[in-house]
This record gives C-alpha cells, sequence and structure tokens, in this order.
C-alpha cells in the first residue's frame, strides 16, 4: 500500500508541510533533530522545519505543522519541487491569511510589538502620555 503524500501550504507568503509530509520526506532525505523542529540535509544546505504551535489546522493538515526555511546554499523553491515530483507532498492550499482564524484587527490595534504605522504612532504616544 502505498504512502498518503503530506500536504504543503503556502499561507502568508510562508510555506509550511504536515507532519505526514515530513515523514514521507524523511524516507528520501536525513533529518536532524531540533530543538524546534527537524532539519531536512539538502546537497547544498538544508531545509528548517520550524514545529508551528497555536494555529488552527490547516485543511487536509495531519498532524502537526512545520514553517520551512531554506539554510547553506539549499533552495526552498527547488526542494519543494523534488518532494512535489517524488509524490512525498502534494500542494493543499494557499492562502492570503491562516485559515480558520478570524481576521487580524486594522492596523492601530494590533498591539505594541507591532510594526505598522499606527501601532507604532498608537503605542509611542502612549509611552509620551506616562512618562510626562
Amino acid at each position: 500500500m502505498r504512502t498518503p503524500p503530506g500536504s504543503l501550504y503556502k499561507v502568508g507568503g510562508r510555506r509550511y508541510v504536515d507532519s505526514q509530509g515530513l515523514l514521507n520526506v524523511a524516507s528520501a532525505h536525513e533529518l536532524v533533530p531540533m530543538a524546534n523542529g527537524w532539519r531536512v540535509m539538502a546537497a547544498a544546505g538544508a531545509v528548517h522545519c520550524a514545529l508551528v504551535e497555536g494555529r488552527a489546522a490547516l485543511p487536509r493538515q495531519r498532524g502537526a505543522l512545520y514553517e520551512l526555511r531554506a539554510e547553506g546554499g539549499a533552495s526552498l523553491k527547488a526542494e519543494r519541487g523534488t518532494w512535489l515530483a517524488r509524490g512525498l507532498v502534494e500542494a493543499a492550499g494557499t492562502f492570503e491569511t491562516w485559515p480558520g482564524e478570524p481576521a487580524k484587527a486594522a492596523c492601530g490595534s494590533c498591539g505594541s510589538s507591532c510594526g505598522c504605522g499606527p501601532c507604532r504612532q498608537k503605542h509611542a504616544h502612549h509611552e509620551h502620555e506616562e512618562h510626562g
């Protein structure tokens, strides 16, 4: 019986793979455990797979979810292409924002760690009032 392909996602410009995809990739590449996930060794570097927690599950997601990031001379696009061509993963969705989560508040309401102009101005204003 053939192992089902894992799911590959693009959300807001970032790439993700589910546990099934990572398990399948492990059959073709060396995986090195890391504190927050796995490193998939590639010919020119590696793909860091960082565990994602606290997010709504994506459609067709099996198991945990990992954010992908190329390291060294590895090309994330080339590695994903190889995984797709070998049937280890399949494209499961492209989303502008995270599905199943409420839309982010309009700028100015994101919080003190947000880098948007309205938030920076809003939080700088509060700091000024507290000190003045």
